[in-house]
């Protein structure tokens, strides 16, 4: 049980509209920091692009005490590839750039994979290029923060094949960020990060927000990252890139209100062209929508696309972050956390059902999984496997080649994204097209029957 004797440690502002005067108590006890010492999180949720409620818990440095505060400095992680797309979209809407285009168009020493990977294959993890930062890994460069975004840039060009046929398979990476903001730099004949912080940054008043090139922040309100184990015991993990693309920006839940706040109605920056593209959900090369194997997950252009909040993560070791918005309501919400051992999604949830207000999560599938419905065969089988989806469960019957029927067995979907009930699992194919069935000491793969 969570008790509230720490509750006048945490900082808890509000507008003097506050609907629901409750509200920060019940946000702060969600997110659980247990003293004004421990690595914490500052939260924003943005209504009708104004700041509804600030809540501020926890320590920016362990060492000294010093509090989080909503003009608090953090790492965003992967909450950087949405300034990254955006960017990418203002040219696209220059009509300097094509998302349908060869990215060996501007990037001509990528190599020639035989199979075109276009600028939105890259937006939207479709094209099999591969990890950037797993790369710099696999060659020796363990401590992240010293790597220069040319050698990142570099190990990725090295690479003479993709990990599957672009456009038919979902894969989160960071090098094909990495390549957008290098087509980005190219087009705009200035560094990426110059032109996200001119271009993208500046217009919004995002002063307390910058993309990194080679540095780090030095302000004196800056978190330190860590890591705070069950039993208490915080360890430093201060390391990620100190470069854009993938991620880079540092900035603060003030600074994210502004960013919201666009969204709703500034439209500087998200104007309705650009909000257009953005929100759009990324399709496979056979139309299928871009949906995380099995999970029902849609990615579109440096966001997850819901059926109601769009939004995405970022994680870093000793950062865990969050924006999300449901446009419907015209409600955003910012989270970032200098403990690497948050899972933010499931952060969020929390602090959203803490509002009372019954709205959806903010992780909430996009997929209600009825693109896998349809007739399935294997030619080593001689049945025919027939699935109809619905939520989380796959109902599945065979039918014999004499014409007898089985089942249907129901199969629920677990965190891993396999269909399962007990030894017999189905992952379906990103795209749709088929799917694995394992079951004991047999693996087959299964595609639509024509």
């Amino acid at each position: 049980m969570i008790r509230f004797a720490w509750l006048p440690l945490v900082a808890l502002l509000a507008t003097p509209a506050q609907a629901d005067p409750g509200a920060p108590g019940r946000i702060a006890a969600a997110l659980g920091i247990p003293s004004a010492t421990a690595p914490g999180c500052a939260v924003g949720i943005f209504r009708d692009g104004k700041t509804a409620e600030l809540v501020n818990a926890g320590a920016a440095d362990v060492a000294t005490g010093r509090a989080i505060g909503p003009d608090t400095q953090f790492y965003a992680a992967s909450v950087s590839k949405q300034f990254t797309a955006v960017a990418l979209m203002q040219l696209v809407v220059a009509g300097k750039v094509s998302l349908n285009d060869d990215v060996r168009k501007y990037i001509p020493e990528l190599a020639d994979y035989g199979t075109v990977v276009t600028v939105q294959m890259l937006l939207n993890m479709t094209g099999g290029i591969r990890d950037s930062l797993a790369l710099l890994a696999l060659e020796g460069k363990l401590k992240i923060s010293e790597p220069s975004r040319a050698e990142a840039l570099a190990g990725v060009l090295r690479q003479k094949e993709t990990n599957f046929t672009p456009g038919t398979q979902y894969d989160y990476t960071n090098g094909g960020y990495l390549l957008l903001s290098e087509i980005i730099e190219r087009v705009s004949k200035q560094p990426f990060e110059t032109y996200v912080n001119t271009n993208v940054l500046k217009p919004l008043g995002m002063t307390r927000s910058f993309m990194m090139l080679g540095k780090r922040t030095a302000d004196a309100n800056a978190t330190h990252g860590y890591v705070a184990a069950a039993d208490g015991k915080v360890s430093s993990a201060d390391e990620y890139p100190l470069f854009g693309g993938s991620g880079g920006l540092i900035t603060t839940v003030n600074d994210l209100a502004k960013w919201d706040r666009d969204i709703d109605s500034g439209h500087k920056v998200w104007t309705p062209e650009i909000t257009r593209l953005m929100v759009a959900p990324g399709k496979f090369t056979n139309g299928a929508p871009v949906v995380r194997s099995g999970r029902g997950i849609a990615y579109g252009n440096g966001l997850i696309i819901g059926p109601h909040w769009f939004h995405h993560t970022g994680g870093a070791a000793g950062y865990k972050t969050l924006y999300g918005r449901l446009p419907e309501k015209r409600m955003g919400i910012a989270l970032l956390c200098n403990n690497g051992a948050i899972d933010p999604a499931k952060k969020a949830d929390e602090v959203i059902a803490a509002l009372n207000e019954g709205l959806p999560a903010v992780t909430e599938p996009s997929s209600d999984g009825s693109a896998l419905n349809g007739r399935y065969r294997n030619p080593n089988i001689a049945a025919t496997y027939v699935i109809d989806a619905r939520a989380d469960t796959i109902n599945l019957t065979l039918e014999a080649a004499n014409g007898g029927k089985t089942g249907p067995l129901a199969l629920k979907r677990n965190a891993e994204g396999v269909f399962r009930s007990g030894p017999f699992g189905i992952t379906p194919d990103d795209d749709a097209r088929g799917f694995t069935l394992e079951t004991s000491r047999i693996t087959l793969h299964f595609v639509r029957a024509q």
